[in-house]
């Protein structure tokens, strides 16, 4: 028989365990003097200022022993347990070898921290650190049990050495915000079944960093981060099983001056900073590490992600409608007990709501976490890659999204890659020096009191195109804006001295800017293909968007590289609409841009660049849309109408059409601390007589392809009438090839234009239909009367008539008649309604009638004429609607007053009004008394 005993077995593995490490570590009753920590490594990391703790802690060979040493706040004793572990030299043979070493305290350390503690041993074999997994047994009392604990300081350099080259780079090979920041996870490539919480952070000019929070009493002792010595990076992992939902941030000690607390630039959450917390949250909804431990956001938008694909390819993109409508989410709505609302609680009320208006894209203000609501999201200063937690957490925003795109409207948000506010703990002078911002005056921008990114640097460029792909890749966004692009491009942007050679397009070019512009796009592009890039640039640079040179414009004459954006936003366009509506009436026919008249100035450079044509959050702010319409005390009617005018101009425009969330209902002056009245215009008749039309412009817009479907493309546009007479009315015509065209005509005047000529070419359709119309006299629902106004052009001619009413606007579209349309040469109506504007001639006990060759109308006898005695919202305007027998041919009236004493009063006209009627319609005349 062969006799194996116990011990024989245990050595037989324990020798076998060893040849797989090829070492062991025989334990030592001192720490050698080779081995020993001086005693300024000692102050610097109890006082939380050591500029390399991995050069310290952890395992480390020296000569021929192995030294570890641990740092556990709190700690009151500390052993090591590992199976590598062998008898030590003088012990007896048939002893086990021991599976717990004691660590001695380090007695140099000062009483409120003797946290440190060192064991020495003799190493036999090779030491591979990879392989040694050992644990630290703690005890934080002396008479408590012991706690098992991971080093921290033993896992060597956590993230990868191509990634640092890479970041370094400005092209990282992984996405940074999942090597950055802070990410429950499993160390799986390293230590498999290994949970914690991996912490790396960007500090290149700190001495020192140590990660504090809620798990630690934001003790900045407790945790020193290891350096990655050339990349600037400080990283550390917490091998603690959860640590989701705590707060933390780090405690930096930077190149000068005392330790400074700073966010995460790369945190995924953040607390609410509505009580004034600017702390980043270790995140819970981490779409770069939960797929492990919870799995990932349940989206439902394949559908719409596969119809994006192909509707905003880059081949199709630009010919799509493409109407936006913007918003201040947290002001968008409240909750009705009148608390804040959420991205869950407003996420259905908003998808249907910009479904009935009919958009098919909202904008929204930014929703990076940001600390100041006053600056409604444009001065972040920390949170580009995290939602704002004001209205729920990263999935609740998600929710959101997947709602819309439920709804078929696509996203777009606006991202802020100019500057950031300088809050102490935010990314200003981060790690003590200009950091992510130039130094001296190219890091500030006078005005806003911000800092300038800085563009030359590649770990900048990548924190800010890693931050755009964050919310395109993990969010589902459709599209970016860009703002405040100018301060990108031009260096001296905000200096008062230059600031007209700037808006000119002169100014001093940051060329880093510029290329960093231009790497955005192209990598948006190459990653994303189709979504859109949109640029809120303010100055007249050559040349931002993408797009061919056109024949005859400015651009084909000026061709170098542009930025690459898909749209710029037009904010030259909208001042001088805004400008010239608020003008009054008797100088409007004089109002100019650089020559032109006004209204028409944008189509001197329409067609050099791709354009949005905004009436944004900037035009709503300290005045609304509406109030801005007209001279001021002009009454309400007056605005309306004149608002109702504004908005057919943007449509028929070739450009994409945005609209501030409220003023589809007359919204008053917006603030972000105030929720759009919605209670009250439901019940203001006014107020949803203007959302009805806009709803009816965006359908028009949508459905009727030559008025979007060649915005970039000058064919697509021609001028009938640039007010050649000074009567503020103008005329143009939208086409698109193999497309019904459309003309819009606008009379921003006071007065009435009868018979007005429009001309088409002798190839043009000689049918036409107005399928939208306003005027200032329009009340609520009166534009449905238009419904049925359609025209014929002559056989051999080239024009067709209308009257224009005063503030009138008219959309026209080729193609046969429906039904007709009374003026001079259409056909008639069944009906006719009459407006007229008596200008006050009326006394007490008048009446004013309308007669005419018709029966109905009296046949010329003033008596029996048809009293017009409806009064409207509009001082002295009467109406009256009446019916007219079956029949064709030409109509003849006028209107008369009829005295109390019986003496009749006619209006003073060479001639009869005309008009022709037939079965079916419903004519509209809208006229002046005495006047044409």
């Amino acid at each position: 028989k062969t006799y194996v005993p116990r011990l024989a077995l245990a050595l037989a593995r324990k020798v076998s365990e060893i040849m797989s490490c090829q070492f062991g570590l025989h334990a030592l009753q001192e720490v050698p003097e080779l081995c020993r920590i001086s005693d300024v490594d000692i102050e610097l990391l109890t006082q939380g200022r050591h500029p390399d703790p991995g050069r310290l802690l952890g395992p480390h060979v020296v000569s021929e022993y192995v030294v570890v040493r641990c740092w556990v706040s709190g700690a009151q004793a500390a052993a090591i347990a590992s199976d590598v572990f062998l008898l030590a030299e003088d012990s007896d043979a048939k002893e086990d070898p021991p599976s717990e070493v004691a660590l001695q305290p380090v007695p140099r350390c000062p009483a409120e921290c003797p946290w440190l503690f060192e064991g020495a041993f003799r190493l036999t074999g090779v030491f591979k650190q990879d392989t040694w997994h050992y644990e630290i047994r703690v005890k934080y009392n002396a008479d408590g049990g012991s706690t098992s604990l991971q080093d921290p300081y033993s896992l060597g350099a956590l993230l990868p050495e191509s990634f640092l080259r890479t970041w370094a780079s400005g092209n990282p090979d992984q996405h940074p915000a999942s090597m950055f920041g802070a990410h429950h996870m499993e160390l799986f490539g390293m230590r498999p079944g290994l949970w914690g919480t991996r912490f790396a952070v960007w500090a290149p000019d700190a001495r020192a960093v140590s990660v504090v929070g809620d798990f630690n009493f934001w003790d900045g002792r407790a945790h020193p981060m290891c350096r990655r010595n050339e990349y600037g990076v400080w990283e550390l992992f917490l091998p603690i099983w959860d640590l989701r939902g705590q707060k933390y941030c780090y405690k930096i000690l930077p190149s000068e001056g005392e330790h400074v607390f700073k966010t995460d630039p790369f945190a995924l959450e953040f607390v609410d900073p509505s009580d004034g917390g600017h702390d980043a949250k270790i995140p819970e909804c981490d779409d770069y590490s939960r797929s492990a431990w919870n799995g990932t956001y349940p989206w439902t938008d394949a559908p719409w992600l596969q119809h994006r694909s192909h509707a905003y390819s880059p081949d199709s993109w630009a010919t799509q409608p493409l109407s936006i409508y913007e918003v201040h989410l947290a002001s968008w709505a409240k909750c009705e007990d009148g608390q804040q609302s959420s991205y869950r609680t407003l996420a259905e009320p908003l998808a249907k709501h910009v479904k009935e208006l009919g958009f098919v894209a909202v904008e929204f203000l930014p929703l990076s976490q940001y600390p100041s609501e006053q600056s409604w999201g444009y001065q972040c200063a920390a949170g580009l890659y995290a939602v704002d937690s004001r209205l729920g957490t990263p999935d609740d925003f998600r929710y959101l999204v997947d709602t819309l795109h439920k709804y078929s409207i696509a996203v777009y948000i606006d991202v802020v890659a100019a500057h950031f506010a300088k809050d102490e703990w935010g990314l200003a002078r981060y790690s003590g020096a200009a950091q992510f911002e130039y130094e001296g005056e190219l890091g500030e921008l006078p005005g806003w009191g911000t800092a300038r990114f800085n563009y030359s640097k590649p770990e900048v460029k990548s924190y800010l195109i890693g931050a755009i792909d964050h919310w395109i890749r993990h969010f589902h966004v459709d599209g970016i804006r860009l703002d405040a692009v100018a301060p990108m491009i031009y260096q001296s942007f905000g200096r008062e001295e230059d600031g007209d050679a700037i808006l000119a397009g002169r100014g001093v070019v940051n060329k880093d800017g510029v290329q960093f512009l231009r790497d955005l796009c192209s990598q948006v592009r190459s990653s994303h293909p189709d979504v859109l890039m949109f640029a809120e640039e303010s100055t007249n640079y050559k040349w931002v968007t993408s797009r061919p040179a056109a024949d005859g414009t400015e651009r084909h004459a000026v061709n170098v590289q542009d930025l690459g954006f898909h749209c710029k936003w037009n904010m030259g366009f909208t001042y001088d609409a805004l400008a010239f509506l608020g003008a009054d009436f008797t100088h409007r026919p004089n109002l100019e841009t650089f020559g032109w008249k006004k209204l028409a100035w944008y189509l001197a450079y329409a067609f050099n660049e791709r354009w949005v044509l905004p009436l944004s959050h900037d035009n709503a702010n300290s005045r609304s849309l509406l109030d801005q319409m007209t001279p001021n005390g002009a009454d309400a009617t007056a605005k309306l109408a004149h608002f109702r005018m504004l908005l057919m101009y943007v449509i028929g425009m070739p450009g994409r059409p945005l609209l501030f969330m409220g003023s589809e209902v007359g919204e008053e002056a917006w603030s972000f601390s105030r929720p759009i009245d919605w209670k009250n215009s439901v019940n203001d008749k006014p107020k949803q007589h203007l959302q009805s039309w806009v709803a009816k412009l965006l359908q028009l817009y949508r459905e009727t392809p030559s008025l979007h479907r060649q915005d970039d493309d000058a064919d697509g546009f021609a001028w009938i009438d640039k007010d050649t007479t000074g009567r503020c009315v103008y005329t143009w015509l939208r086409r698109a090839k193999g497309e019904a065209e459309a003309i819009i005509v606008i009379n921003a005047s006071l007065s009435q234009v009868s018979d007005y000529h429009i001309s088409v070419s002798q190839s043009a359709s000689r049918h036409w239909r107005c399928v939208a119309a306003t005027s200032l006299a329009d009340d609520p629902g009166a534009d449905q009367l238009y419904a049925s106004m359609a025209t014929e052009v002559a056989p051999g001619g080239t024009e067709f008539l209308t009257d224009l009413p005063a503030c009138a606007a008219q959309l026209w579209l080729a193609g046969p008649a429906t039904s007709g349309y009374g003026s001079a040469t259409s056909k008639g109506a069944g009906k006719i309604k009459f407006q007229v504007n008596h200008n006050g001639t009326l006394q007490h006990g008048d009446v004013l009638r309308v007669v005419g060759d018709r029966h109905e109308l009296g046949n010329w006898h003033p008596a029996a004429g048809v009293p017009i005695e409806v009064t409207t919202d509009i001082c002295c305007v009467k109406q009256t609607t009446v019916d007219i027998a079956s029949g064709s041919g030409p109509l003849e009236f006028k209107f008369v007053i009829v005295r109390a004493d019986g003496s009749v009063f006619w209006e003073p006209l060479d001639g009869n009004r005309h008009i022709c009627s037939h079965n079916g319609g419903v004519a509209l005349v809208n006229a002046e008394f005495g006047h044409v």
